[in-house]
């Protein structure tokens, strides 16, 4: 049977698929400074879901992998390795480049911090 983070990783993930198409299409990134705050906030969240669903499959995802420093070290290295795929992806670099990062990076871990929340407390259930 699959488990409620499990349906809450599905339905977080198609909707951080949709509006990322949406927001490449209307060029909403570019055109609204802030508008990727919020996306990688939601694919922080996603990450640390899709860990729930990865232990929920019983596919190499321990429960002691399931603490809070490990999954906040997951999504941080997901969070890295998505900046860097937009430096290779030809993403242009703006003069607030550092501090854009910081912030991608941060609402990726902040996003993280409640996807783990959710995962857990609706485990309980």
């Amino acid at each position: 049977m699959i488990k409620l983070p499990t349906i809450l990783f599905l339905i977080s993930f198609s909707m951080l698929a949709v509006i990322h198409v949406i927001a490449l299409e209307l060029f909403l990134y570019w055109s609204i400074s802030w508008f990727d705050i919020p996306v990688h906030f939601l694919g922080g969240s996603v990450v640390a879901l899709g860990l729930f669903t990865l232990h929920d499959l019983r596919i190499y995802v321990k429960s002691r992998h399931l603490r809070p420093v490990p999954v906040v070290f997951i999504v941080l290295l997901v969070a890295l390795a998505w900046e860097v795929f937009e430096i290779a992806a030809g993403v242009p670099i703006e003069a607030n480049y550092v501090i854009d990062t910081l912030t991608d990076i941060s609402m990726g871990i902040l996003g993280g911090l409640v996807g783990y929340s959710v995962g857990t407390n609706v485990n309980k259930l």
